[in-house]
């Protein structure tokens, strides 16, 4: 990614053995098509679905993925892209509920 010029590496400001990837202007644009077309793509597979409907997947898949300890937030900022889905209930989501106790 580096060779493409999308991210350069900065000296950590927390540990000076390691790097902080930076993204380039080039590679805040590459983020916003291929966001777009991530986007495009989840609203052709989720078009049998109602909001209501998108937001119980989330909700049940969000379960099968607590059971199998797989970490919240990997993307987080995936929920923030600026789409339609960042302002309101989608099926995707940029942070997990916090357990209730209902499930």
């Amino acid at each position: 990614m580096e060779s493409l010029g999308l991210v350069v590496r900065e000296p950590s400001a927390d540990d000076r053995r390691t790097y902080s990837l930076q993204l380039t202007a080039k590679g805040r644009e590459s983020l916003a098509q291929i966001s777009t077309i991530a986007l495009q793509h989840n609203d052709a597979l989720c078009a049998a679905l109602s909001p209501e409907e998108r937001t119980t997947l989330v909700d049940l898949l969000q379960r099968i993925a607590d059971l199998q300890g797989l970490a919240h937030g990997v993307h987080p900022g995936f929920g923030s892209l600026g789409s339609k889905h960042a302002r309101g209930k989608s099926a995707l989501r940029s942070k997990p509920n916090e357990p209730d106790g209902s499930h």
